[in-house]
């Protein structure tokens, strides 16, 4: 027996009322950046090949742009900021700015000439490596890896997808060959 229209339409409003949002978008792998917080080890060799073994430095990107790759990883020392240009960079952990971070290959750089400006798109990596939310890592080391391209009129990495800190690690102290296994 049909329902009155009156009660079909109440009915139908009742059950949208209570139907609840679903969302069925799918991320493509490239656009799910991946960030690590759990401790895991990664064994570090050496430099010069843009691996998470043996990754670029900053002097390796500032020298030359590695031709035809996609995604390297590139290991130094998050030292500022750069809000909108080269020419606005923060050397401090006052910063507000979470787009990008400056690297350089030596933790007290305060000079734009020895950094590169790594781009900062997604929020999950914003969160894991912006130095607003990681003032007290300021002057760490880490590892970032993002697609060597030329960002704020320098030399550096775009869409950064993964980053690692290296806990108590120092670049300068320990010669490439010598790395081996860092505990992240």
């Amino acid at each position: 027996m049909p329902l009155p229209k009156r009660n079909s339409l109440a009915l139908l409003c009742l059950m949208l009322a209570c139907c609840q949002k679903i969302d069925l978008t799918v991320t493509p792998e490239e656009d799910n950046p991946t960030t690590s917080n759990s401790v895991q080890t990664v064994n570090i060799v050496g430099t010069g090949e843009g691996t998470m073994e043996r990754p670029y430095t900053v002097t390796d990107i500032r020298s030359a742009l590695p031709a035809g790759q996609d995604s390297v990883w590139v290991i130094g020392y998050m030292v500022g900021t750069a809000p909108r240009s080269m020419n606005n960079a923060v050397f401090n952990s006052d910063a507000t700015n979470q787009s990008n971070i400056l690297l350089s290959n030596d933790s007290l750089c305060a000079d734009t000439a020895y950094c590169i400006p790594v781009e900062l798109t997604y929020n999950s990596i914003k969160a894991t490596l912006s130095l607003p939310t990681n003032t007290a890592r300021f002057r760490k080391c880490v590892l970032v890896k993002g697609i060597p391209s030329v960002y704020l009129q320098r030399k550096g990495l775009r869409k950064c997808s993964a980053g690692l800190w290296l806990v108590d690690f120092d670049l300068s102290s320990i010669e490439p060959q010598d790395w081996g296994s860092i505990l992240l």
